[in-house]
């Protein structure tokens, strides 16, 4: 049970005393009283200040650390910081060896194991099916507004972060070529990431000068053109024509790839062939950043109404699915076209983009729909980004009290 009750947690209990007082004992025997719990600490340094404890016939005023083991304090390298030397007491969740914690000044700090003074039965009830992150099941204790603006924040963190290594223009146009190509295959993006990854974008402006040339490299490349049968129609023939000259004088690579089942509409060959589209409207990136469109160009005739090689759609295609527009909005160009406005002095364009990003519907993945039903669910685009990173860089790594909703339930 010890690692299903994260730090988060153990603040909420220590701060509203949801344990046994007679069962508290330090790891050496000694009874434990609480006169006062202290007040959560805002800033770096011990999780709670001005605690009144009484151990055995002693009392002692100071302050408080909470781990989830006694490990911690030396991982986190408090016994080499001054900081740490009115701690009076070092609260943890579980303890196999430790009888007492060591200061800077090697003095001994007693141990409190909060475990044994709990109840299994309220840990289940506080924790009643494995939590998706870990304030999960006290998450709504905080308002609305606060985790509004907490998703707000991270979305312009996970922009930042996604536009934090380009030391050239070429790394930042490959980059969004890159991440282009991902959103037409979203959520399965990762193949066709694979195939700009095999197919840089230099090469790719300099050796597929037509459409045909551009639909022949990224199906040829993502091996969607090896041992398919003999062309019947026209189109076929050419493709296959350009894309053997195209692989013998340049030597593409062929990827072997896994695609996962879709509906015809959503098939990797016209999904590719949708991208090929797009890029010869807009055959430079600056071209398309500075020119978002309103939507995306139909792929060319054949691929309206094949969904793969010799096979037919039911009926031609004459729109794209809603989806597949907001997914490469969101995932590429309008995160691309702020980075590029920030970057060239375009400050209004870019506090433009962002206003459209803002307006874009939530999107439907599973961090958003974990936000909802934990806490509350974000009202935009710009907000689910900053859940899926919020996710990744503070829930699941546990760096709860850097986040400011750990800190406000904390003080609760």
């Amino acid at each position: 049970m010890a690692h299903l009750v994260p730090e988060v947690l153990l603040h909420w209990i220590w701060r509203k005393r949801l344990y046994t007082p007679q069962a508290l004992r330090t790891a050496e025997g000694e009874p434990v009283q609480v006169l006062s719990p202290g007040e959560p600490n805002p800033a770096e340094g011990p999780d709670f200040l001005g605690a009144h404890i009484q151990i055995g016939a002693l009392q002692w005023f100071g302050h408080i650390e909470i781990d989830t083991h006694p490990e911690k304090w030396y991982e986190h390298r408090h016994h080499e910081s001054p900081s740490y030397r009115n701690v009076v007491l070092h609260v943890v969740w579980d303890n196999r060896s430790h009888k007492v914690t060591i200061d800077c000044e090697g003095r001994n700090i007693p141990i409190v194991v909060l475990r044994p003074a709990v109840s299994a039965s309220y840990v289940e009830n506080l924790r009643p099916q494995p939590s998706p992150f870990p304030c999960a099941p006290i998450a709504r204790l905080a308002s609305e507004a606060l985790w509004i603006e907490l998703y707000t924040r991270w979305g312009e963190k996970r922009l930042l972060a996604r536009h934090a290594t380009y030391r050239t223009q070429e790394e930042l146009f490959q980059a969004f070529w890159e991440a282009l190509a991902y959103s037409f295959g979203v959520p399965q993006g990762e193949p066709f990431r694979a195939v700009a990854q095999a197919c840089p974008l230099p090469r790719f402006q300099r050796y597929a000068e037509t459409l045909l040339d551009k639909e022949a490299l990224l199906l040829g490349i993502a091996g969607l053109l090896e041992g398919v049968s003999a062309p019947v129609d026209p189109y076929e023939e050419a493709l296959l024509t350009r894309w053997h000259y195209l692989h013998k004088k340049h030597s593409w690579p062929i990827l072997t790839l896994r695609w996962r089942s879709s509906r015809p509409v959503a098939s990797p060959w016209i999904r590719l062939a949708a991208f090929a589209t797009l890029m010869d409207a807009y055959p430079r990136p600056t071209l398309l950043l500075e020119n978002l469109p309103s939507g995306l160009p139909l792929p060319s005739p054949y691929w309206q109404t094949h969904w793969a090689w010799q096979k037919k759609l039911p009926v031609p295609l004459r729109k794209y699915p809603p989806l597949l527009w907001h997914n490469v909005r969101i995932n590429a160009l309008y995160p691309f076209a702020i980075f590029y406005f920030k970057a060239s002095g375009q400050i209004d364009r870019a506090l433009s983009v962002i206003e459209g990003f803002q307006k874009l519907p939530p999107e439907n993945n599973r961090f958003a729909r974990m936000y909802a039903q934990w806490a509350y669910p974000a009202h935009n685009a710009w907000q689910t980004q900053g859940q899926l990173h919020l996710w990744r860089e503070s829930c699941q790594p546990q760096r709860c009290l850097l986040c400011p909703i750990g800190q406000y339930l904390r003080r609760l």
